[in-house]
């Protein structure tokens, strides 16, 4: 590899003009720009990543904070986190905090003390020891999956648009005792907003609140067979539909269902949330509403550059929207 002074003489100019051209710093004539970057083309000169970064004052690093390394929305959100800063220069760290609300806090810290240029907070739910850590921050954050309070950028589903929209076509195909099988409300998108989905179609549709038909999980598949058991076990009237707000949990209810002889969905439509693989390719097909968690990880990455790079201005409380769609498979159908 050779060394500046030698891509200096190559390209007939200083070295500091080409340090400037290595650096993208400062002026530099449009000829000798063109003949340096010749030469390094030529030659493959690649910077020392660490002596860039001390020259920039930056680590070229991003800290990714996120509840579950082995979810399909956590691979998803990392491949288009990942995608966005191929080309840029940056490194991921990843911190991964098994739904721990204790460790995501810690990792704040952490990627704080690595000095890492931005971090992207995939959130399991925002207290107020996020807030008092985020107020500390010194460096860009954008907040995935929960609105932040303190003003940092956020991306969301619109989860109680979504909910409704799979309440209207439980409706559509005519059923009338709707079940709901939910999170803790600690977790704001999933536990509040999905939940506040449900309850407003059913009051658009002048359906009663049943209380025995709504049960909790935690988003495993255990859990929703666990809490699809206790409704059944608990409710005189018999749901004809469940809406899961994961996948996981629709799964979870459909095994307890099948179990106990029912048939999906001759005798009951289960739906969930998610869309990814595991609800297109299990029997039945699920139908689902289908996040495009790949499309999130990248306009987060977008977000967080452009706080980074002070690009554009981006407003205090700013959401950006993630597209979704509704799959209609084979676990529901008309009544």
């Amino acid at each position: 590899m050779p060394t500046i002074k030698e891509i200096a003489q190559l390209a007939e100019t200083s070295i500091s003009s080409v340090s400037r051209v290595i650096n993208s710093s400062g002026y530099v004539g449009e000829e000798a720009r063109k003949r340096i970057q010749k030469v390094l083309d030529e030659t493959g000169y690649r910077p020392n990543a660490l002596a860039k970064a001390l020259h920039s004052k930056r680590s070229q690093t991003i800290g990714v904070i996120l509840p579950k390394i082995n979810a399909t929305s956590s691979g998803e959100n990392i491949a288009g986190i990942d995608q966005y800063y191929a080309d840029k220069g940056y490194s991921i760290i990843l911190g991964n905090t098994n739904h721990s609300i204790e460790k995501e806090v810690e990792f704040l810290d952490l990627f704080a003390e690595k000095q890492v240029d931005g971090i992207i907070l995939i959130a399991t739910t925002i207290t107020p020891e996020h807030e008092a850590k985020i107020k500390k921050l010194r460096v860009p954050l954008v907040v995935m999956g929960q609105t932040a309070t303190d003003g940092s950028p956020s991306v969301l589903f619109d989860e109680v648009s979504a909910a409704k929209d799979m309440m209207a076509h439980l409706v559509a195909l005519n059923h009338q005792r709707i079940a709901f099988i939910g999170v803790s409300e600690l977790d704001i998108s999933v536990g509040q907003k999905r939940k506040q989905g449900y309850l407003e179609a059913l009051s658009n549709h002048a359906m009663a609140v049943n209380p025995e038909w709504m049960t909790m999980g935690n988003f495993s598949v255990e859990s929703g067979y666990q809490a699809c058991q206790t409704m059944f076990e608990n409710s005189q009237t018999k749901p004809d539909s469940i809406f899961a707000v994961n996948d996981k949990m629709a799964i979870g209810a459909i095994n307890y269902l099948l179990e106990n002889g029912y048939r999906i969905p001759q005798d009951i439509s289960v739906c969930g949330v998610g869309g990814g693989a595991m609800s297109a390719y299990y029997n039945p097909k699920i139908t689902s509403l289908v996040y495009d968690f790949h499309e999130s990880g990248r306009m987060a990455a977008e977000l967080l550059h452009g706080l980074i790079e002070k690009t554009h201005t981006i407003a205090k409380n700013h959401v950006s929207f993630v597209p979704y769609s509704l799959a209609k498979r084979d676990s529901t159908q008309q009544k």
